[in-house]
């Protein structure tokens, strides 16, 4: 009987170059954590990003915050007609460990360090790897910004 596990276990946790995953995940705590202060006091907030010519609108939410863990939504969509481009983000933040991993990118929950191609859900072979590497640039960019100095925030 064939086994249809559409995962491979923890085996190789290596992602872009030698960097592994969880040197990912302290540089994304280390970037929320710079960028982000204000998530300790307040339960969420919007402002805008520059894309292009014109700003997509950024919505941050802390859904659930705990001593040793927080957990956040980061939803961001573009100012055109259609809203063609969104992206969802949800993030668990472990302060005891100073961590942060992406939990689920776009509506999709990541589990696995690894899937078997081709699988049911269309992942990639290396889905964690790179939605956490997309998070980690997504900060440096909200940082390049200047989102870290001066946040303005909007309704």
């Amino acid at each position: 009987m064939k086994n249809n596990k559409t995962h491979i276990p923890y085996k190789n946790i290596k992602g872009e170059g030698s960097e592994t995953l969880i040197n990912i995940y302290e540089k994304n705590y280390i970037r929320l954590k710079k960028i982000f202060p204000i998530l300790e006091n307040k339960e969420s907030y919007n402002f805008l990003l520059p894309e292009g010519k014109k700003y997509s609108k950024v919505q941050i939410s802390l859904t659930k915050a705990s001593r040793y863990t927080t957990f956040v939504h980061i939803k961001q969509s573009t100012n055109l007609k259609f809203r063609a481009i969104r992206t969802e983000i949800e993030i668990a933040i472990y302060h005891d460990i100073k961590m942060a991993e992406v939990t689920s990118f776009n509506g999709k929950k990541i589990f696995w360090i690894k899937y078997k191609y081709p699988n049911k859900n269309m992942f990639s072979k290396n889905e964690k790897i790179q939605a956490n590497l997309f998070l980690s640039e997504w900060l440096s960019f909200s940082k390049k910004e200047g989102l870290g100095d001066i946040l303005v925030e909007i309704i």
